[in-house]
């Protein structure tokens, strides 16, 4: 018999049962729409990271306290980075002067309530020196940022975020007036503009304050939480770290000849190595959520090798009386593997059909949801994974039954009640 007839014999076998054929696709579909989905919204994730990142400046590097660990708990290792308080303002000033510096501005943030009359808002303070807006390049769409004289002089004043801005004073012109922090009055000097989300912080919810002006009044201490620090060309990033880190081990004292990162109580990071980490986390997320996903998939294909072996056991006088009248054993193996291939291709268009439909829909909601830009991202990759998946899938859990139709003796077939 040949292939092409062996394909029509099977496709009418499929359409007398519709039911059960489509039971069987169905456990298909849904293997590999989650497949897609979960590899879609990993793509989307990494998209979404490596542009927060650069969106931080491709110039930049990070400094913070606390040594390096390549292994652990993350939370822990940042927890552990805020105990140390050998990170001061003279280190960053140190850091400025080098050569491959352009500018360094020192951070520390904390959380804190903002008072306005009858308006009471949670807030976050950001509390820096004028260099971070010019490392950024935030501008202020109302009055002006504070000025290193104001820095020097523990000067309490104040610059809004779009939002906050919004929630305290509406419509009204917030230039001039009086603000507390922590019971602590601030006049406000200036609205930034509206800057939207960067490293998954809304930055128009933040208040700028002097750096000084925090630690003395606000926090009672002497040490900043981190650093970011341009440089002059990204050429030279890889120098300029190396630079930072021997500014750093000659000013805490360090004794590292060997440049173990262990060793220090910093860190020094730059956009792209931070852009590779969160990569690499973000891989290692989707490969797992995409394994559990393919779960659905070997369930699938066990649903299939059960519906086969039960349309063995249904169809047994039809086998009995195709061999009786000269249909050979490798043709009824072909007619059942056909049947198998097409139940899972057919399961695995649809599942990819179906998992972009549904990895766009999850995009839009995650979009609207966070405010940030959540990319569609439907790779060829996945696509041609998810299919090449299901045609496997479909010869490996079809050989069984199919084997065990072809091997019937055409007589006892027929006998078969």
């Amino acid at each position: 018999m040949k292939f092409t007839n062996s394909f029509k014999t099977a496709i009418i076998g499929l359409k007398t049962n519709k039911t059960r054929s489509f039971l069987t696709v169905l456990g298909i579909v849904i293997g590999i729409a989650s497949v897609i989905l979960m590899m879609s919204l990993g793509d989307g994730a990494q998209n979404l990271i490596l542009r927060q990142i650069m969106s931080m400046g491709a110039n930049n590097v990070y400094v913070e306290p606390g040594a390096f660990s390549g292994g652990g708990d993350m939370t822990q290792q940042m927890m552990e980075g805020m105990e140390v308080k050998t990170f001061t303002l003279k280190d960053i000033e140190a850091i400025a002067k080098d050569p491959l510096v352009e500018m360094a501005a020192p951070i520390v943030v904390s959380v804190s309530r903002v008072v306005y009359k009858n308006n009471d808002e949670k807030i976050t303070f950001f509390a820096t020196t004028p260099a971070y807006n010019k490392i950024t390049d935030a501008q202020t769409i109302l009055g002006s940022n504070f000025t290193d004289f104001e820095v020097q002089g523990m000067s309490k004043v104040a610059v809004l975020g779009y939002k906050i801005k919004e929630d305290l004073f509406e419509d009204e012109n917030p230039i001039g007036k009086i603000i507390r922090i922590k019971k602590t009055n601030f006049r406000v000097i200036g609205v930034m503009e509206e800057q939207g989300t960067q490293m998954f912080q809304s930055l128009d919810e933040y208040i700028y304050i002097p750096i000084t002006t925090a630690q003395k009044f606000l926090l009672g201490i002497n040490h900043v939480q981190s650093s970011v620090v341009k440089i002059i060309s990204q050429d030279q990033i890889d120098e300029a770290v190396e630079d930072i880190r021997l500014i750093l081990r000659e000013r805490h004292n360090i004794y590292n000849p060997d440049g173990d990162l262990a060793k220090d109580d910093f860190k020094v990071v730059s956009g792209k190595e931070t852009a590779d980490i969160m990569n690499t986390v973000t891989s290692i997320l989707t490969l797992l959520l995409s394994s559990v996903a393919a779960i659905a998939l070997v369930v699938g294909g066990v649903g299939i090798m059960n519906i086969m072996l039960v349309s063995v056991a249904e169809r047994t006088r039809e086998i009995g009386l195709r061999k009786a009248v000269g249909a050979r054993s490798k043709d009824i193996l072909y007619q059942f593997l056909i049947e198998s291939v097409v139940l899972t291709v057919l399961g695995g268009v649809l599942g990819i059909l179906l998992g972009a439909i549904f990895s766009y829909l999850v995009s839009i909601v995650l979009t609207m949801a966070l405010g940030i830009q959540w990319d569609f991202v439907l790779s060829l990759s996945s696509i041609i994974l998810a299919f090449g998946v299901a045609a496997v899938i479909g010869l490996v859990f079809g050989i069984y039954p199919a084997r065990k139709a072809a091997k019937l003796s055409p007589i006892d077939a027929l006998r078969y009640e």
